[in-house]
């Protein structure tokens, strides 16, 4: 019953996204890379040795989605081993259920699917039959994922994005990855992880990403990693981890958020500047009315800065301002009553305001292209611009890159997540201007 509901469940958001496009000219397709040979390995020793699979007389098959569980050709025993393996070639992309079988005999297959994304390249895969091994004690991660999709910093449609689980028990960065079983944005996955890694002492440590991607973990800028002691399971002990992606549960009062905050136009007399930002808030709250302030100040490090204009997201530059520093500030509010409506003040500074005339060309002059792209950008026309910092559109820095004293420059942008990126353009004077890039 559950592989034919997964069969529906592709097969409803496939009609769906068909009859969108034909009403309002939409892409209804996911783009899926090249195929590839999978290794996928079974081992049936523990199961051998329960007597419950004889080598000499039984076999091993895979039905699941890749063959509309009708089975897949024998998987064939490794040397003198109990490892039975089948390569097949699948799209990559694409996310497949399936079970071993003993016997062709769907009574006598795995209780429980297992679930694979599979890579853009050639791998292994190993598994134990029913995930029975004796050497190991299961671990089941459970993450809630409901904030990440409804802020759109995540794509649940299977061909999109993924999440998985790194940890010290996988090199931190093994291809564990966790599905929506129940389609109610809980992503889990149990895993067996060596009985050697039990301790009172020594825990396990682990972080949830996207895409794979350390830029898009959770708890970024230097956040710890979670930690778990794992447990003996004998006596029926449950290791469980159920936790919500960045802590970021909307059942819980959190203050509102302010990033990518960064300020608009030419840094010169009588100019019109237009401070931007992202707005974000953890309980889905929509913004209130958020303050705005201008300060002045001879350096973007002076302590005790001077307020200027009105509180308002633009600001005229005066002629009073040539040689200092502007700094727009946001409080980001959300709308409603109660506690936890307010969140920190955060700023963006401008470079040294020129007079009358001047209009900064030098960092107006920065030019890039292909926009969009898909594998490489390119710069040139740099000017005075330092290096050059690429955010995604949730405010994590994906990318970096050294530009001083060079004319031209290249970025490969093929890794990255299809989107919109915000381009910051730096200088050597903690000034910058910056611009947007559609990764297509």
């Amino acid at each position: 019953m559950k592989q034919f509901s997964f069969f529906l469940y592709c097969l409803f958001f496939s009609f769906v996204l068909s009859w969108t496009a034909a009403g309002q000219n939409v892409v209804t397709s996911f783009p899926v890379a090249d195929s590839g040979l999978i290794t996928f390995q079974v081992d049936m020793s523990q199961w051998t040795a329960r007597g419950l699979f004889h080598p000499s007389t039984d076999i091993i098959d895979m039905p699941g989605t890749m063959n509309n569980w009708t089975g897949s050709a024998l998987l064939q025993k490794i040397d003198t081993t109990l490892v039975y393996q089948i390569v097949l070639r699948m799209n990559a992309a694409t996310v497949q259920e399936f079970r071993f079988r003993i016997n062709r005999d769907t009574n006598n297959a795995e209780l429980i699917s297992h679930m694979y994304r599979v890579p853009n390249d050639t791998t292994t895969v190993k598994y134990m039959y029913s995930d029975y091994d004796t050497s190991t004690v299961p671990i089941t991660f459970k993450c809630h994922m409901f904030y990440q999709i409804k802020a759109f910093h995540f794509n649940p449609f299977p061909q999109q994005d993924y999440l998985d689980v790194a940890g010290t028990f996988n090199d931190l960065g093994a291809y564990d990855l966790l599905f929506d079983r129940g389609h109610d944005s809980i992503y889990q996955v149990t895993l067996n992880l060596p009985k050697t890694l039990i301790s009172p002492v020594i825990p396990i440590l682990f972080k949830f990403r996207i895409n794979g991607n350390w830029n898009t973990s959770e708890l970024p800028n230097g956040g710890p990693f979670r930690s778990y002691f794992l447990q003996d399971t004998t006596g029926g002990v449950q290791n469980l981890i159920d936790v919500w992606y960045d802590n970021k549960n909307p059942a819980i009062p959190a203050p509102p958020v302010a990033y990518n905050v960064y300020i608009q136009g030419n840094y010169a007399a009588k100019q019109i500047l237009t401070g931007s930002y992202s707005y974000e808030d953890y309980n889905l709250l929509p913004e209130g009315n958020s303050l705005y302030r201008w300060y002045l100040a001879d350096s973007p490090t002076q302590v005790n800065l001077v307020p200027v204009g009105d509180s308002t997201i633009n600001y005229v530059v005066d002629s009073l301002n040539a040689g200092k520093y502007l700094a727009f500030e946001v409080i980001p509010i959300a709308s409603g009553t109660g506690d936890s409506l307010i969140g920190k003040p955060v700023r963006a500074w401008t470079g040294k305001i020129g007079g009358v005339g001047i209009s900064n060309l030098e960092m107006n002059r920065v030019h890039f292209f292909p926009n969009p792209g898909s594998d490489q950008i390119t710069f040139d026309h740099l000017g005075n611009t330092a290096w050059i910092e690429v955010y995604s559109i949730s405010g994590q820095k994906v990318a970096i890159l050294k530009t001083l004293n060079l004319n031209q420059v290249s970025l490969d942008v093929s890794g990255l997540s299809k989107g919109i990126y915000l381009l910051k353009f730096c200088r050597p004077d903690n000034g910058y201007t910056t611009s947007k890039f559609i990764k297509k």
